[in-house]
């Protein structure tokens, strides 16, 4: 394969280097006991109710594994053993780490298989990359699903040339790729079909044979094969046959497709803007802004360029993270995905051309570096406010006596927000560390738990109530009633700085603080 630098630099000092950069970008992670990530400790309530189930009759009360091949299953997999051996707060945090490792590390090697060198310009920029809008949400199948991508990526460019050992690997490599995330696998298979039309297209040499059509015909094929068992897979699973329920391709809209349209393409633009998010809007763009005309700068220098190979694939890449796409076969926010894909695919087509750096370019260079610590900075800074958050949690949720339905109540506009405390994180809490049965993420199609006995009789009936339509926005004063209604114990009021009203005096107050209300149902054991 023709690479944009021939040369191959030694790679020993800059891999340490790297894993250096890498380290140092964990460190915000030490800011507090539990992570801000919106929808990760509801998967890690799940693997710890996996791992715990075995031995616990009151969690088989309420909970049944359901282990089968899902393709949104790689994080269970890497996760509940390691919740067998760890505390599950530290084991959240692994998580975490060994996730992100494997993105940064599969950009990086992908880099190297793409251009035939490493960079230590290119892991600087990944840095604040790690911390980006889809890790915020807590995407953690999909984010270890796009990093094995990388991977599986780098390795085919590696291989290319020798079919027989690459598609083989490759085959496995896509299997893997598909059981972390069906929209990682889509991802890959898409570059790598973006990648070989670019080669074919670059391959003309002069006094060369002509191109052959059959040549990239051959190339593509030989990608193809690396889907048929995940296709083959996919529409048993889409079919109900993989253990789920039957999955509708495009669920209908409730409302007018124009006002969906105009609504998501608004929002979708916070996800572009905040493709490395922070603790504000106005900071993420700023320092996004900043971060792009340091390269801009460095390409017009001609220090820094995009590999040709992948001209076309972060051409798509951009135009698809700019459209906003619905949810289809049972995953919503597709859309909000893409901006980080395309990013790291600039990350990882960068060139770097050898030799000192001039006065000016040391000056850009320096001026990245300090924007980057500057964002970690802020990180920590807004990460830490958490650690007291949790405090006052754990001095709430204490008060609940063992083995109750309980369930959460976030009070905001809305749960992708910065301007008030994420509190997603504390409901699982209650089952991770103080006995509880309370709702997760139990979806048949894409997550190896169920919800029965008394607690999915609860949420049956909650959800049938007034003021108990499931969804992101909540109206507190009514889901409580309705939630004590419908069976749960205790209701964990969390934001309650937010509330403008009493909440209703025939549920009696167990605790108070700051951030957070615990109410008791009638028939609740106090």
């Amino acid at each position: 394969m023709e690479t944009d630098h021939p040369k191959k630099e030694r790679g020993g000092h800059l891999a340490y280097a790297a894993a250096g950069l890498f380290a140092v970008a964990m460190l915000p992670l030490l800011a507090t006991p539990v992570l801000p990530l919106i929808d990760f400790y509801n998967h890690l309530g799940r693997f710890f109710v996996l791992s715990r189930i075995g031995a616990s009759q009151f969690l088989q009360a309420h909970y049944q594994a359901h282990w089968t091949l899902l393709p949104n299953i790689g994080a269970d997999v890497l996760a509940v053993p390691l919740l067998y051996v760890l505390p599950p707060l530290i084991a959240g945090h692994a998580i975490i780490v060994i996730i992100l490792a494997v993105l940064y590390g599969g950009v990086l090697y992908f880099r190297r298989a793409l251009t035939g060198e490493g960079s230590l310009l290119a892991a600087l920029l990944l840095v604040p990359l790690l911390y980006s809008y889809i890790l915020n949400w807590g995407f953690a199948n999909f984010l270890l699903g796009l990093g094995l991508a990388f991977w599986a990526a780098g390795w085919w460019l590696r291989h290319r040339g020798r079919p027989r050992m690459a598609v083989p690997v490759s085959c496995v490599l896509a299997l893997l790729v598909f059981f972390c995330h069906g929209i990682a696998f889509i991802l890959y298979g898409l570059l790598l079909a973006l990648l070989e039309t670019a080669f074919f297209f670059q391959s003309r040499q002069p006094g060369a044979a002509p191109r052959r059509m059959g040549d990239l015909v051959r190339a593509l094929a030989l990608l193809a094969v690396q889907a048929v068992l995940p296709a083959a897979y996919f529409l048993a699973w889409k079919a109900g046959v993989m253990g789920g329920v039957p999955v509708d391709a495009l669920p209908a809209h409730r409302e007018p497709f124009m006002t969906w349209l105009a609504r998501d393409a608004f929002n979708h633009l916070e996800a572009i803007l905040r493709v490395e998010e922070g603790p504000s809007l106005w900071f993420d763009i700023a320092t996004l802004m900043l971060q792009a005309g340091v390269i801009v700068f460095l390409m017009w220098r001609g220090r820094v360029w995009l590999a040709r190979a992948v001209w076309l694939a972060v051409g798509v890449a951009m135009l698809m993270a700019l459209i906003p796409i619905p949810p289809m076969f049972g995953m919503a926010f597709i859309a909000d995905r893409l901006p980080l894909f395309a990013a790291l695919l600039v990350a990882g087509g960068l060139c770097v051309r050898q030799g000192a750096w001039a006065g000016a370019e040391r000056i850009a260079a320096a001026a990245l570096i300090a924007i980057i610590c500057v964002r970690l900075a802020a990180i920590a800074v807004s990460w830490h406010g958490y650690a007291q958050i949790y405090r006052e949690y754990a001095a709430v949720a204490s008060r609940i006596p063992p083995r109750q339905l309980t369930i959460p109540v976030n009070v905001g506009e809305g749960n992708h927000e910065t301007k008030i405390p994420r509190s997603e994180m504390f409901g699982p809490l209650l089952i991770i560390q103080y006995e509880q049965a309370g709702p997760l993420f139990a979806d048949p199609n894409q997550q190896p738990l169920l919800l029965k006995g008394p607690l999915k009789a609860a949420m049956d009936r909650l959800a049938t109530r007034p003021g108990g339509r499931a969804g992101i926005y909540l109206d507190p004063y009514r889901y409580v009633t309705a939630a004590a209604a419908s069976g749960f114990d205790y209701m964990l009021v969390a934001n309650a700085q937010l509330l403008t009203r009493p909440l209703p005096p025939e549920l009696p107050m167990v605790a108070h603080t700051p951030h957070f209300i615990l109410l008791r149902a009638p028939q609740a054991r106090p």
